[in-house]
């Protein structure tokens, strides 16, 4: 009688192909998604910072009696600015007249926001977003 040779433990190359071929369809599917993910929570974060700033420029504009005085390097000052902060968007300011303001967060040239269009506030609460009211996607 022959012996029974015991087959030892282990993957086939074909097993192994399949297994990564899932896995490369699981992964192309998902980064995408990671990638909106991600992009979302970046522009939230935007959104919230200028929210934010608004509510210093309401602060000085308290004691103030106004918004004139107020620029970039002040705006610094005022409000956390976590956006740019992390390098995803720019935050500015522009006071046109003295009982008015709006608040600009423009995306980092480069960075993982690049491309996705400018967010803006002003102090009537008008929220822009790439040209689309309300920051609507």
């Amino acid at each position: 009688m022959r012996s029974q040779m015991s087959r030892a433990g282990g993957f086939t190359l074909v097993e192994l192909m399949i297994a990564v071929a899932i896995l490369a369809i699981i992964a192309a599917v998902a980064l995408p998604l990671y990638n909106q993910y991600s992009q979302r929570t970046y522009r939230t974060e935007a959104q919230a910072d200028l929210l934010e700033c608004a509510q210093a420029m309401e602060r000085f504009a308290a004691q103030a009696f106004t918004y004139d005085g107020v620029d970039d390097a002040t705006l610094d000052n005022l409000c956390e600015q976590r956006s740019e902060d992390r390098n995803r968007y720019v935050i500015s300011v522009a006071v046109p007249d003295d009982d008015e303001f709006t608040l600009t967060a423009t995306p980092v040239a480069g960075g993982p926001m690049d491309g996705d269009g400018a967010l803006t506030y002003d102090e009537a609460g008008t929220r822009t977003w790439a040209g689309n009211p309300g920051w609507e996607e």
